[in-house]
This record gives structure tokens, C-alpha cells and sequence, in this order.
């Protein structure tokens, strides 16, 4: 019993050659035809395929005739005729490899193809009859492939159909469009390229044309090739798409081809009805298909050129890879190669911004920890630096900061001054092997070049506390004293020094205030203005680490309140929390030390992402990333005084391209729309609620993934809803819909959104809600639309910016790789 049979056109390809020079054009003989590429393409994975067609009595028949034998493919149904020769095609290729025919086929041998030369028995028992259009051009074929088709049909085979439209081949289009109408109500599997669609249906919208040829003939699979973009399916319960694969194409002829022989091949692996597939199911077939047709377009030629599983599947490793550094962040920081977590030694001295943080540059998974080290002229463009601390005798570093010690309080700058950076050394007691944290210096006097361990580290040490790490330092101007805040399990304490390297305790803070879901971690303290009042308030922040029980894992909260040199007063009763960030991933929060007091502004930046999945995140050579660098500010609202935060001014150098609208009105029924070919955007939405119950901003991807932007006007709720959103199963926690409580200003909501390749940030009312998730898309998003569940809003503007990526122009791999046509 053969799997499957193709009845149709085999023919020969005249392929183009690089030439030594000159004008003429020179082409190789290469064998193909659709229906033979797909029946090659199957007995090149193993399936059992046969060729139902016919050649000329001459050379060129009888390289087909071998080609086809040498592939494995059952040539029984394979006929000569002296009545015409074997067609001829000459494909032109552009500087993408995209190809354009010319046809010598005035008649060709595969035309003469009559009823009598079709063996119905082979088909009476072949589990799947593939047929194209171009066997319908000219009689006696026609009649032939129609009665194979009807045949196939009564003995109850899969029909699986390419319209394969060569419109040159055809006396009208409209007799082309004539005789693919007569194949849709046969078909069960129509494989169907965007343009074709369009051609049949004449809508470029594929789903809506998918749904309409669906609706009309009753076919149970609709597979429409996107080219470079992947593959889209359709069929009665579910429909979606899979992404494609990026090569640099040489040659897309037969890519097609492959693809379906690929797909069926999947299909008969499976062996399931039509009905029975599975949304993943569909997703895995295509998946093989597209890789099967992005191997066909890296070399030249159709038949010979179809690939083997090996092949196929070395083409979705390799892209697996590419996918994990596709989610390398356009304008988020991020390490070359490794693991980064924790921002450290946060410090501006004389023009740089020095950027240091957690880093393992052996793996992409916490382990002995490093201080890796960056630096920014205008804290969006950074620069990587060499690692400057390493472990040592006295254990890992952990996390720390920085200061510059403008008048030698330490002595170690001689007169002058420098960096000093104040950090956790991390190892354990000989004794025991229990944990030991101790807190040590290293000082720079290059501007952060290279870096001096102090000689009488560690320079704090408290025996009896398990958890003792990450000190912040800053000066304190009322008591001419260095003070450090630093955490010890479930509490804050203060330390003051007058030389950075002798350290006094003088309070304590937090044991009974705030959340202690899980161990306090990287503390900051600052003092910051309250709106114009002229008034200021001091901010403690305190990240806290992941507990099992709770979903939201590590989080940052902060207190406000006073701060005398000695003793923080909170102003808040102790069991009010207040939360940096609602998303799921902004942890570790610190502000830079030192930006000059003419600049005035605190600026923080986060790590992005959560304990309770960072080890396992899909992002390949390296693992995490930073938040924006933000500016903080205090304001008074209805609850009291307020943190407020929104990303530096500096990212507007970013901005390229703009897309603005006003006063549109949307609705469930009448949604935004706009297509979208960056993938790097700033969003800035001012939304009137109007009557509508909930507006939503979705961002989907040209495959499955769409990220949701909501608000729900009744319970006055923003949230973002990644369940989504791409790549979620790598941890259970990871797909979720989560949010914060934001209040309507007369009706309206401000959003301020930045969207990434691995990350979206969502700033509500200018600040005062901020929510950070990352997302992991199967693909870059192409479109923004925006809706209401019931009623109608209106968007009183919408400003989408495009932005430049941080990186060199290197950096974005569709500059130099497309992917292949199929």
C-alpha cells in the first residue's frame, strides 16, 4: 500500500549559475515539478510515495525518469509520449532568491497525461492523493487528474491540493480560478500560498480568507505559507500559526514543495483524522514543515535538493538558538554571554555611568558570584568592561555599591580622590561550612578601570547573623558621616563610619513593619522632594526575596518616612506595604550614587526578572537583563505620600519613526488596529474609559504569542496578562494575569508602555503604577490592536514610536538573514 500518491507535472528546472563574467547567463539542469518535488520530498523521510505523470521520449525524460528512481519514488504511473517533449521551465532568481518562471511548454509531455495512462488501482488503495492546478491546464490532463480526484475521493483517501498558480500557464485567469474552484470541494488538506489565497478569495486578510474558503467548500485543513514569516493553519475548532525560520536564502524554488511533503509526512507519523489533531499537534507538523522548507531555499535546485530529517532537525535546533537570542533586549541592558542578576555599585564619576552587577561568567545560572561591570555616558548606550571583581580568599561578592570618596576619607587615594566600592564577601566557616557574609572594600583610582581589594577586608563582620549583605552607602551632610544600610534577614540596620572602613551599628529597622514574605535583600535609602511643597520625605526600599507559597515571588517594597543620620521613623503604620513594581519582574532594586546635585534627579534600575524562574528562563548564551533606568519622584495623593517613577528622558534618543492618532473611538466591535514592523516601541495612550467595562491593548505576534495591556474600569484594575504571550512553559509561574489598583483621573487613564524583544514595562497615570513583565514571543510582534470588551472608549491620543536598538547594527540579524520563502 503507498502512502501517497502525486499525479501531476515533472519537468526540468533551468537553474542560473554564477558566471565568470560577462553578460551571458548561464543555467544548470535540474529536475522538478511540484507533484514530483512532494513525492521525493516524502520517500526522502521514508514514506511511500509514488509519481502519476508523463515525459518525453528524450534526454530530459529520461533524466526524470532516473532522478525519480534514484529517490526512492515509485515510477510505475510514470508514462513517455513521442507526442511532445518533456517541458522546459527557467527559473530567475532575485537578489533574495526569490524565483520567477519561464515556461517551454507549447505543449509539454505532461499535458498528453490521458485516463488510460492513471493506474486507479494504486489509487483505490494509497492512503493520501496529492494534485495541483497545472495538470488541469490542457487536455487530455485535465480530464485524467479529475478522475484520479474523483477516485481517490470514492475510496475514501485524504485529498491534498496545491492551486500552485502559474498564471502563464493558463489561457485566462480566469480559467485558472475555475479549475482550482473544482478541486476546493474534494480537498481535505488545501496548502495554499498567501498571494493564491488572495488570487481565490481576493482579500489579503488570511484568516478572514481562510474562514470564507472553509465556510464555502467544507475543507477540514487549510495550511496558508507565509514566506519568511512561517505558516498559518485553519481548521474547524481551532486555528494559528507557527513562526518560520531565518536563512539566507539562495534559492526558493521547490521550497513549497517541501514543505508539504514534510507535512504529510508528519501526518502520516500521526495517523490521527483530521478532526482528532490537536492545536500542538498542528503546531509540531508545521513546525517540521517550515524547517523542511527553509533547508530546500540555503542551495539551489528543487528535487535533488529536498531535505532529510537530519537535516530538518539540525535546522530546529539551530533555530531554537537563534529564537533564545532573538529575545536579546533592543534597548534593556544586558551581559554579552552568562548569568547576570543583581545591579551593583551603582555610582556616576566624572562623565561615566558605572553600571556594575551579579554576574557568573562561567555559566547561565547563579553560581559563584563576580561583579561584571559596564559603563554609559547617558545610562541608555553602555559599554562592557572587563570583569573587576573576582572571588577570593575571602569567598564570592555579592551584591554592594559604590561611592566616590571626594575628600580621602578612606586615606587610600592619597590626597586625592576615587571609587570606593563597599560589597558581601560570601563563604562559610571553616569549622562548620555554615554561611559567612561579610562586608569588604575595593577601591579604584583609574575611574573604575581596574580595582585594589583592600588589604584588611573584611572590614564589618557580624558572627551571630546568618543573612548579613548588601550594603548601600551614601554621605550623610547633617552628620558628616558615612552611613551604610544593610540587611539582616528580616530587618534593616544602620551603620555610620567617618572613613568607610571603621563601622559603628547605630539602629535598626523593619522587624515588625512592612511584607517578610521572604528574607529582606538590597537595601537603598534617599531623601527626595515632595511634589513643589519644598518639603522632603526619605525612602527606604527593600527588596524581598522569593517565598514558594507566594505567586508574585520576589518583589521590591518601600517605606517613607524620616531619617536623621541615626534613626529611620516610618511614616506609615507598620503593616502598610507599598509596592515598587506590580509586574512580576523587578527585583534589586538601587539608585545611583553621586549624579550631580545640578542634575538633581535619583535614578534606580532593577533586575529583570523573578527567583522563582530566573535559572531557567529560554534566552540561550546569557540569562537576565536590567530594567530601564528610571527617574524617581514623590508626590502627594489621596493615600499620602507616593513613590513615582518613569523611565530617564535620555530614551528619547531612541525615538525614529512616529505613528500618532486622536479622538478614536473603539469598541468591541469596532476595534484600533495597526500593523507594525518594529519591533522595538514606545507607546503613550490617553484613554477615556467612556462606558466600556474594560479596554484592552494587545500585542500579538506573526505567530501565536499576544501579550494583553488591560484595564477594567470597575474594579479601576491595570494588569498585564502574558498567559500568552510565547514561551510560558518553562516555569508554571511564568504564564499569569496579574495587576494593581490605579484610579481614573475624570474618567481617563494615562499608559506609558515600552516594548522589548524580551520584556514590556507599563507606566499607569505618569508613574504612579508601574508594572514589569518579561514575555518570550514565538515572534516579533506585527500588530497593536485595541478593544473593549462591551461599551466604547475613546483615545484621545495614541503616539506609537519606534525605537533604534542600543546595539550595533550587527545586532538585528533580519538585516543580515531572511527567511525562507515557502
Amino acid at each position: 500500500m503507498l502512502d501517497v500518491i502525486a499525479i501531476g507535472e515533472v519537468l526540468i528546472d533551468f537553474t542560473p549559475v554564477d558566471s565568470a563574467g560577462g553578460s551571458t547567463e548561464q543555467y544548470e539542469c535540474n529536475p522538478g515539478g511540484a507533484p514530483a518535488n512532494v513525492a521525493v520530498a516524502l520517500s526522502q523521510l521514508g514514506a511511500k510515495a509514488a509519481l502519476i505523470s508523463k515525459i518525453g521520449e528524450d534526454r530530459f525524460g529520461s533524466l526524470l525518469h532516473q532522478a525519480l528512481l534514484s529517490s526512492g519514488v515509485d515510477v510505475s504511473g510514470l508514462s513517455f509520449t513521442d507526442e511532445a517533449n518533456t517541458t522546459l521551465a527557467f527559473v530567475h532568481l532575485d537578489d533574495d532568491g526569490d524565483r520567477s518562471f519561464s515556461f517551454f511548454r507549447k505543449p509539454g509531455a505532461d499535458t498528453f497525461l490521458s485516463s488510460q495512462d492513471v493506474p486507479f488501482d494504486l489509487i483505490e488503495n494509497a492512503r493520501v492523493l496529492h494534485f495541483g492546478s497545472l495538470s488541469m491546464t490542457h487536455e487530455p490532463a485535465r480530464t485524467a487528474t479529475r478522475a484520479a480526484v474523483v477516485k481517490a475521493k470514492e475510496a475514501g483517501a485524504l485529498l491534498s491540493f496545491d492551486p500552485n498558480i502559474r498564471l502563464s500557464l493558463w489561457e485566462t485567469e480566469e480559467a485558472a480560478k475555475q479549475n482550482i474552484l473544482w478541486g476546493l470541494p474534494y480537498t481535505d488538506i488545501l496548502k495554499i500560498s498567501e498571494e493564491e489565497l488572495g488570487f481565490i478569495t481576493g482579500t489579503t486578510d488570511i484568516e478572514k480568507g481562510s474562514l470564507e474558503l472553509q465556510q464555502q467548500f467544507g475543507i477540514p485543513l487549510i495550511v496558508v505559507t507565509l514566506a519568511d514569516r512561517g505558516s498559518y493553519y485553519r481548521m474547524t475548532a481551532h486555528d494559528g500559526y507557527a513562526p518560520g525560520f531565518p536563512v539566507k536564502a539562495i534559492d526558493t524554488t521547490g521550497a513549497g514543495d517541501a514543505f508539504l511533503g514534510c507535512f504529510l509526512t508528519k501526518l502520516l507519523e500521526i495517523g490521527n483524522l483530521l478532526n482528532q489533531l490537536t492545536k500542538q499537534q498542528i503546531i509540531d507538523m508545521l513546525t517540521f514543515a517550515n524547517a523542511g522548507g527553509a533547508v530546500v531555499t540555503t542551495r539551489k535546485g528543487a528535487l535533488q535538493s529536498m531535505p532529510t530529517t537530519d537535516e530538518i532537525n539540525k535546522m530546529i535546533d539551530s533555530n531554537k538558538e537563534f529564537k533564545m537570542d532573538s529575545f536579546r533586549p533592543g534597548f534593556h541592558f544586558s551581559p554579552p554571554t552568562h548569568w547576570l542578576n543583581d545591579p551593583n555599585g551603582l555610582v556616576y564619576y566624572e562623565g561615566e555611568y558605572h553600571l556594575f552587577y551579579q554576574n557568573h561568567p562561567f555559566s547561565t545560572q547563579w553560581g559563584p558570584m563576580h561583579w561584571g561591570h559596564a559603563v554609559s555616558e547617558n545610562l541608555i548606550h553602555w559599554q562592557h568592561a572587563p570583569i573587576a571583581l573576582f572571588p577570593d580568599e575571602h569567598g564570592a561578592i555579592f551584591s554592594g555599591c559604590c561611592v566616590v570618596d571626594w575628600n580621602d576619607s578612606s586615606g587610600l587615594f592619597e590626597g586625592h580622590h576615587g571609587l570606593i566600592a563597599i560589597f558581601t564577601h560570601a563563604d562559610t566557616y571553616p569549622e562548620t561550612d555554615q554561611p559567612r557574609q561579610r562586608q569588604s572594600l575595593a577601591y579604584s583610582r583609574d575611574k573604575g578601570k581596574t580595582w585594589h581589594k583592600y588589604t584588611g577586608n573584611p572590614v564589618l563582620a557580624e558572627p551571630d547573623l546568618v543573612d548579613f549583605r548588601d550594603p548601600k552607602v551614601f554621605w550623610h551632610a547633617e552628620s558628616k558621616r558615612w552611613i551604610m544600610v544593610i540587611v539582616a534577614g528580616d530587618h534593616v540596620r544602620f551603620y555610620r563610619s567617618e572613613n568607610l572602613i571603621d563601622w559603628a551599628l547605630v539602629s535598626v529597622f523593619g522587624q515588625e513593619e512592612g511584607s517578610h514574605d521572604g528574607v529582606w535583600e538590597c537595601p537603598d535609602l534617599f531623601e527626595l522632594p515632595i511634589d513643589d511643597t519644598g518639603r522632603t520625605k526619605w525612602v527606604l526600599i527593600i527588596s524581598i526575596g522569593d517565598n514558594p507559597s507566594c505567586p508574585e515571588g520576589s518583589r521590591t517594597q518601600y517605606f517613607i518616612g524620616e531619617f536623621d543620620g541615626v534613626k529611620f521613623i516610618n511614616d506609615n503604620s507598620a503593616d502598610h506595604i507599598m509596592w515598587l513594581d506590580y509586574g512580576r519582574d523587578n527585583y534589586a532594586g538601587v539608585s545611583w550614587s553621586d549624579i550631580p546635585e545640578e542634575d538633581g534627579r535619583r535614578v534606580i534600575i532593577g533586575w529583570m526578572s523573578n527567583w522563582k524562574y530566573a535559572n531557567e528562563t529560554p534566552t540561550g548564551i546569557w540569562r537576565g537583563s536590567m530594567t530601564l533606568p528610571r527617574t524617581l519622584a514623590l508626590s502627594c495623593q489621596d493615600e499620602g505620600v507616593v513613590l513615582t517613577q518613569m523611565p530617564v528622558r535620555e530614551i528619547e534618543q531612541l525615538r525614529k519613526d512616529l505613528m500618532s492618532w486622536s479622538d478614536v473611538r473603539v469598541t468591541a466591535e469596532t476595534p484600533f488596529s495597526q500593523k507594525i514592523s518594529d519591533d522595538l516601541l514606545e507607546i503613550e495612550a490617553d484613554i477615556d474609559m467612556g462606558s466600556s467595562d474594560e479596554v484592552q491593548i494587545i500585542m500579538k505576534s506573526s505567530g501565536e504569542s499576544e501579550t494583553v495591556i488591560g484595564y477594567d474600569s470597575m474594579r479601576e484594575w491595570l494588569f498585564i496578562d502574558r498567559t500568552q504571550s510565547g514561551l510560558t512553559d518553562f516555569h508554571s509561574s511564568f504564564p499569569c494575569n496579574h495587576g494593581a489598583s490605579m484610579s481614573q483621573e475624570n474618567g481617563k487613564i494615562k499608559l506609558h508602555i515600552w516594548l522589548d524583544r524580551n520584556a514590556v514595562e507599563v507606566y499607569g497615570n505618569d508613574g504612579l503604577v508601574v508594572l514589569t513583565d518579561q514575555i518570550f514571543p514565538d515572534a516579533p510582534m506585527d500588530s497593536i490592536s485595541i478593544i473593549t470588551k462591551s461599551g466604547q472608549a475613546k483615545l484621545n491620543l495614541l503616539h506609537i514610536h519606534a525605537l533604534q536598538s542600543i546595539h550595533a547594527s550587527k545586532d538585528v540579524i533580519k538585516q543580515t538573514l531572511r527567511r525562507g520563502e515557502i
